[in-house]
């Protein structure tokens, strides 16, 4: 992920030659119009500087004339694929992101451009895969491929749209093909690191692995086989917000139900509702979590997340909850593989 540079960034009182030289430089045709203490004030693109070109100005004009003061921009709890509509409504190409008066990002239809993310993101890449068998004989769940993509890289590309770029893989079951598939992961431009489980350690037991690996606070927890539009930097400030100890991504459902329920009190009937409707949560195994909290597992020793979080809980660490309506979907068997596929042949 290439993080914001200078080199996009343009400062107030500068000429249309210096944006030029930026704009051939960052290949994004936009400048980032900023004052000395780096506080937003606009944007200069391509299609800006021609019509000044045109009317008359010169390289040497400076961009205080022409630039926008007020183009579309983007808060940094934006939604992807709304803001991707946005662009599209109001045919531009970027949007800038703005946090506290100071650009975070660039959102394009072709490339998104974040600051890099000082948090870690941790990937359990190593099940079995054992209700996506006959495809997991040969390869792992990890590389397992909707159309033509293996999983792991769509939660890759989904991270990487916010600003990830430092990735430990928890592997187990045939590592040695997600390591030769991914490397060290320079041509993603991303950096990853690995473990390997001797034995399976469950959801959670591997983390007792990476802990050396980890000098942030706290880093970002999920499966492979989560694929989710969450927007990951609203997860992570709910967190710090909160001060909370691990938090947990939890999913909106609505469901419906097959029967009437009837409402009763002793005997008596008070009330019948047909096909009731409920929103129920659910663990869409999207976590944050502080790094601190390892120090509450067994060192490799199997454990489930939802046997770990219930020892939080006793423990009196705070876990709170952080509820999302975001697309959605857990790959693990072959019915949830075919609905995802259905789902993307649908989008298209």
């Amino acid at each position: 992920m290439t993080s914001i540079t200078k080199k996009i960034n343009i400062y107030l009182g500068k000429t249309i030659s210096d944006a030029l030289k930026n704009l051939s430089v960052s290949k994004l045709k936009i400048c980032i119009v900023i004052d000395k203490k780096k506080n937003f004030k606009g944007v200069l693109n391509d299609g800006d500087i021609r019509r000044a070109l045109l009317q008359g100005e010169n390289v040497n004009t400076k961009i205080d004339k022409i630039y926008n003061r007020k183009p579309f921009v983007l808060k940094e709890n934006y939604n992807y694929s709304l803001a991707l509509k946005q662009l599209e409504l109001r045919q531009i190409d970027q949007a800038p992101i703005i946090k506290n008066n100071k650009v975070v990002g660039i959102l394009s239809n072709k490339k998104t451009v974040l600051d890099n993310l000082k948090v870690p993101a941790v990937i359990m890449c190593g099940g079995l895969g054992k209700r996506l068998k006959p495809l997991t004989k040969q390869i792992p769940k990890a590389l397992v491929k909707i159309n033509n993509t293996p999983m792991l890289s769509i939660v890759l590309n989904n991270l990487k749209k916010y600003g990830f770029n430092d990735f430990i893989f928890s592997t187990y079951h045939k590592s040695n093909l997600i390591k030769k598939y991914y490397k060290q992961g320079k041509s993603k431009n991303i950096k990853i690191r690995y473990i390997r489980e001797k034995t399976p350690l469950g959801t959670a037991g591997s983390l007792t692995l990476i802990k050396k690996e980890i000098k942030e606070n706290f880093f970002l927890l999920t499966n492979c086989d989560v694929i989710s539009d969450i927007n990951y930097r609203n997860l992570i400030n709910f967190h710090k917000k909160n001060n909370a100890d691990l938090t947990i991504a939890v999913k909106k459902l609505f469901t419906e139900n097959l029967y009437g329920e009837i409402k009763m009190r002793g005997t008596a009937v008070k009330h019948i509702y047909e096909k009731p409707k409920k929103e129920i949560l659910i663990n869409s195994a999207i976590y944050i979590v502080n790094t601190k909290c390892i120090n509450f597992l067994d060192y490799n020793r199997k454990i489930d997340m939802d046997e770990f979080i219930v020892k939080l809980i006793k423990k009196k660490r705070k876990v709170t909850a952080y509820p999302f309506l975001d697309n959605w979907q857990d790959i693990g068997t072959k019915q949830e593989l075919k609905n995802f596929k259905s789902y993307l042949s649908n989008q298209k």
